[in-house]
């Protein structure tokens, strides 16, 4: 039998085991956000829509090296009879085809960096949607990226700036 003692006792190692058992234990998982990008179907989808923006943009700037070349030997062709003025001209209009190749090639690389974000946008938030439900149903505190080092998912916590910012005595 129990004596009046030993309850309190009991009752205060059932709440501490109550306690401890309530409180979620750390889980860490991980996982190559690389790879599992790369094995999404949307991705293939992805990467042929940027071949084919790529080789449009291959194509014009080929075209308009093509035609600079041919001004460019055309103009050394004739460089010996033409007038100083017309060799102005003509080294003006070089210069400015030359522009405007530079300035096409800064701006299609601009704009395939774009294309490339909008379609993979869309299959990176449906991986990271996947991972934070699988974390969540599989009760993960903390999922990495392996393929990056990146923390991709984390269960709210205390934010520990400020604890740390005291210790180095940082304002």
């Amino acid at each position: 039998m129990m004596n009046k003692k030993s309850i309190p006792f009991l009752l205060v190692l059932a709440l501490l085991a109550s306690t401890v058992m309530a409180q979620k234990a750390s889980k860490f998982g991980h996982v190559n956000a690389a790879e599992l990008i790369n094995l999404m179907p949307e991705r293939k989808v992805a990467m042929a829509k940027m071949d084919t923006v790529t080789k449009e943009m291959e194509k014009q700037l080929q075209e308009m090296a093509a035609e600079f070349r041919s001004k460019q030997e055309k103009y050394m062709a004739e460089a010996g009879k033409l007038t100083d003025v017309l060799k102005a001209d003509k080294e003006v209009e070089l210069q400015n085809l030359s522009t405007r190749i530079q300035n096409f090639q800064q701006q299609a690389e601009e704009s395939l960096q774009a294309k490339q974000q909008e379609l993979m946008d869309p299959i990176i938030t449906k991986a990271k949607k996947a991972i934070e439900q699988v974390a969540k149903e599989n009760n993960y505190t903390y999922i990495f990226d392996t393929s990056t080092g990146a923390l991709l998912f984390w269960e709210e916590s205390d934010n520990v700036i400020n604890l740390v910012k005291k210790k180095l005595n940082l304002p």
